[in-house]
């Protein structure tokens, strides 16, 4: 029999696991990982001989380790603010993303294609809260009234003395959690001004790795500058770029080739519109003694501009890849491409005893039209911050909140990470900048991307806009702004039918970070007692517990919770079982799993002969549903597919 963890995946035990079967030395007799040999495995000399380069700051340890300590809460649904909930595969999640994080690891490691964020960027006034929960301070799902009125963010002032530090303490362990959830071609961008840049670029270097960083990218957001700076008036931001994995190709597509880009294709044949590159690399760095498997001659057909790799009568005219001054470089084909692309290659004469040969490029291909590499420096003025701004007013009526980044700049974002059926998330969501964005591209380009949005209830000042218009928390502007593009995308477009055949995703889900349903989750050690004494505590308060909690009135709520920490993805569809009368009984799926459930406080015994039909599948039900009787016929039928919590 198995059973299903109550918290979050513990993802510092699971590497620790995983390096023991790799790498059993390194542990001793007691299964402890031994720093020792750790160290002479890993480093020709010991630590006293050598010294590295390393960032660190105050509280560095304490916020790595608070990034793997597992979540006991609990994500509740919200079918009051979902729009087309039992439908949908997006998701807007109302919390501390912090442990939202923690509770999506399970569901969605190595799931997500692009992660998107926009941050505190630390200027003093606009901070996230402190993850520290010391000194009686309870952690954000364990308080009282907090999504009705919204929390209160701590503020980061020089005067703290910890100015950096406190923020990097913030976003530490939320970038730990979020590359688990990349995929290994995933990509992760993050907005951010000169406050925190420096700081952010060398934290990422240390969480994704110095060699997966792809760009720094300049995007103008002001055009006429800050009024406010001194000395210069600033006009962009950056974009900081990087892949979970450099090596994966397709972590980045190219965008499409407009304006005076498209005039260079000025040839044409059968198949369509060209331009000629040369088939020289021009790049010294590659030559025969670095690439010698792209120097060899082609010959050339001079009556016709043929070419071959093989000399005969009529290719007679030997080129190698030199320059005029015979500096020898390599050819960007193999022989084995020159062979196969043999008929897109042309050779032309330069002088008398010069031949160069060109290669067809051609403006459209079995994937549409030619791209180009996005550049490191945005300008478009569909990015900049008027027309954020712009965006919400349209949808609202009226300038709800102060800073929205520009719909065209998340869509950007996405043409160039992101295809068809793609997971995107965006755990500083604000005012759901990033829902608007895929549902508006999904429209446009017949994709089916998903959106995960996670945003902190932060309360809105009382002398706000948004405030006064009824909005509480930045929670609640997310929510309402995706419910009214939703709304006005299917008045526009109504059921409109994908390219896969689907239609066109508007919905959410909505859930709140919430107190967990087991109360073993609930409970709270105390540090001035033994571990013996803190057990029977916590065994005392779990049957206490179990005589007040009536799990049949929550049942939607618990369902969430049982298959989250099961690791099934939110958007889950199920079926009732008809056939069982005396319980409930549902069938359960997600694109990567399927279980049969009962979540019933007791398994009937008319229910045990009819659960013999289904013995090949898995079947999870609650611990304190069964006695020993049952639990045995079940762990019988079942065998290693029962699963209990």
């Amino acid at each position: 029999m198995n059973t299903i963890d109550k918290q979050s995946v513990n993802v510092h035990k699971e590497a620790i696991e995983q390096l023991k079967a790799i790498l059993p030395h390194l542990f001793s007799d007691e299964g402890n990982l031994d720093p020792r040999e750790l160290e002479l495995f890993v480093k020709k000399y010991p630590s006293s001989l050598s010294g590295k380069y390393e960032f660190n700051w105050a509280g560095k340890l304490s916020a790595k380790r608070n990034a793997y300590k597992p979540s006991r809460a609990n994500l509740k649904p919200d079918k009051e603010r979902s729009v087309e909930f039992d439908t949908t595969e997006n998701l807007i999640i109302e919390g501390d993303n912090l442990e939202v994080l923690k509770l999506l690891q399970k569901s969605y490691s190595n799931k997500v294609k692009c992660i998107y964020i926009d941050p505190p960027y630390n200027t003093g006034n606009d901070f996230v809260y402190s993850d520290d929960f010391s000194e009686g301070k309870q952690a954000y799902w364990e308080k009282n009234g907090t999504t009705e009125n919204g929390v209160k963010v701590d503020t980061n002032t020089e005067s703290q003395g910890r100015y950096h530090s406190n923020w990097l303490n913030m976003m530490y362990p939320r970038l730990l959690l979020a590359r688990q959830l990349l995929r290994e071609d995933g990509v992760i961008f993050i907005s951010i001004d000169d406050n925190e840049v420096h700081n952010l670029r060398k934290v990422l270097d240390g969480v994704f790795g110095e060699e997966n960083f792809v760009a720094q990218i300049g995007v103008q957001l002001n055009p006429r500058g800050r009024h406010l700076d001194k000395f210069v008036a600033k006009t962009y931001e950056y974009l900081l770029l990087y892949t979970k994995n450099y090596d994966e190709n397709e972590a980045m597509v190219g965008t499409e080739k407009e304006g005076k880009m498209l005039d260079e294709y000025n040839q044409e044949d059968e198949k369509g519109r060209f331009r000629l590159l040369g088939l020289r690399n021009r790049n010294q760095a590659f030559n025969p003694v670095t690439r010698p498997t792209l120097y060899f001659p082609i010959y050339i057909d001079t009556n016709t501009g043929k070419v071959s790799i093989e000399e005969t009568k009529t290719y007679t005219h030997k080129v190698f890849p030199d320059t005029p001054d015979d500096i020898k470089t390599c050819w960007t084909w193999s022989k084995d491409k020159v062979t196969k692309e043999n008929n897109n290659l042309i050779a032309k004469q330069q002088s008398k005893d010069e031949w160069r040969i060109y290669r067809k490029d051609y403006l459209h291909n079995e994937n549409g039209i030619a791209t180009t590499l996005p550049k490191s420096l945005w300008l478009e003025k569909e990015l900049n911050n008027d027309y954020g701004k712009k965006a919400v007013k349209e949808l609202f009526g009226e300038s709800v909140m102060d800073f929205p980044k520009s719909v065209g700049l998340i869509t950007k974002i996405l043409c160039i990470s992101t295809k068809e059926g793609d997971i995107v998330l965006d755990f500083f969501a604000g005012s759901g900048t990033t829902a608007q964005a895929v549902m508006e591209l999904n429209r446009d380009d017949g994709g089916n991307r998903k959106y995960i949005l996670v945003q902190l209830p932060e309360a809105t000042d009382p002398n706000s806009e948004a405030h006064k218009a009824g909005y509480k928390t930045i929670a609640d502007i997310c929510v309402e702004r995706a419910r009214r593009v939703a709304e006005r995308i299917r008045k526009e477009e109504g059921d409109k039918l994908l390219g896969n055949g689907k239609t066109l995703d508007t919905g959410f889900k909505t859930f709140k970070l919430a107190p967990s349903f087991f109360p073993e989750n609930l409970f709270q050690p105390d540090p001035e007692k033994s571990e013996a004494e803190n057990v029977g505590a916590l065994n005392e308060y779990i049957e206490k517990a179990k005589k007040i909690l009536k799990f049949e009135f929550i049942e939607e709520e618990l369902f969430y919770e049982v298959l989250l920490k099961d690791g099934f993805e939110l958007s889950f569809t199920r079926e009732k079982l008809t056939k069982f009368t005396g319980n409930n009984i549902y069938r359960v799926s997600d694109s990567e799993k399927e279980a049969i459930l009962c979540l019933d406080s007791e398994i009937k015994d008319a229910s045990l002969k009819l659960l013999e039909e289904y013995k090949d599948s898995r079947f999870i039900c609650l611990e304190r549903a069964v006695d020993t009787t049952k639990k045995w016929n079940l762990k019988t039928v079942f065998g290693q597919n029962l699963w209990v919590v």
